[in-house]
């Protein structure tokens, strides 16, 4: 049962250079991101970033906060390229296969990347393998009943950005249009779902980017408890009884 996304690995593979501009240009949204991370992965520990991409949000994690997440999955060869020159250690494999970078981790992360799998289900799956007792899942990514996501699934329907109907709605500097043709949003109750039947236990949902994506990048934003009015939702399980 495979997990990956060949159409998305070829994609990136051809606009690896693309997914870090767009960052740079929305700069704000980035770092909303990027302090919602910050909240929800805490002390992590010994974390693997599952579909890290690029690297970017790990090394910025080290050079703005200390956190460090040196051990990543992706199947792309040209992310996973720019991820080691970024000083990680990257496993050339999809989801299905995120057990064989290693077991005992204190924290297994899907930043932004489990939309970008076929099988999310099976990927969690794989992600309680690689756990220790007690240690955490953390999940964060794009909500299909928020504004981006909504945004997101127009514009891969018409192909383009150019489209009259987005116009006056899309951003400034939209997410390449190229990355949504493969992309399978899900909403925070779907992913929910699949992480507790995964054997994970859910704990807590941060959120941010609660503005309209028109204005989202005028303003770095706080994360705040909950999920029902950001489009960038963390969803925060552990593997084995909750804590009180």
């Amino acid at each position: 049962m495979m997990t990956g996304n060949t159409e998305a690995t070829v994609v990136y593979d051809e606009h690896a250079e693309a997914y870090d501009n767009w960052f740079m240009l929305n700069s704000n949204v980035l770092l909303s991101e990027l302090l919602l991370l910050k909240k929800a992965l805490g002390n992590p520990g010994r974390t693997l970033s599952v579909g890290c991409g690029s690297g970017l949000f790990e090394s910025m994690l080290k050079i703005r906060f200390g956190i460090e997440i040196n051990e990543g999955v992706e199947p792309s060869e040209g992310m996973a390229t720019i991820a080691e020159k970024r000083g990680m250690k990257v496993l050339r494999a999809g989801a299905d296969s995120a057990s064989r970078a290693g077991i005992g981790f204190d924290t297994v992360l899907f930043n932004g990347s489990s939309s970008y799998i076929e099988n999310p289900g099976a990927a969690f799956v794989e992600a309680y393998k690689a756990i220790r007792d007690g240690g955490r899942l953390v999940v964060l990514d794009v909500t299909a009943e928020g504004g981006y996501g909504t945004l997101y699934d127009l514009a891969a329907q018409f192909g383009t950005w150019d489209h009259p109907k987005l116009k006056i709605r899309a951003p400034k500097n939209p997410y390449p249009a190229e990355f949504l043709s493969c992309v399978r949003w899900k909403s925070v109750p779907e992913k929910t779902a699949l992480i507790e039947k995964a054997g994970f236990r859910v704990k807590e949902y941060w959120q941010t980017l609660t503005f309209h994506p028109l204005y989202s990048n005028d303003a770095p934003e706080e994360p705040v408890p909950g999920y029902t009015k950001g489009d960038y939702v963390a969803v925060i399980a552990v593997k084995g009884p909750l804590l009180p």
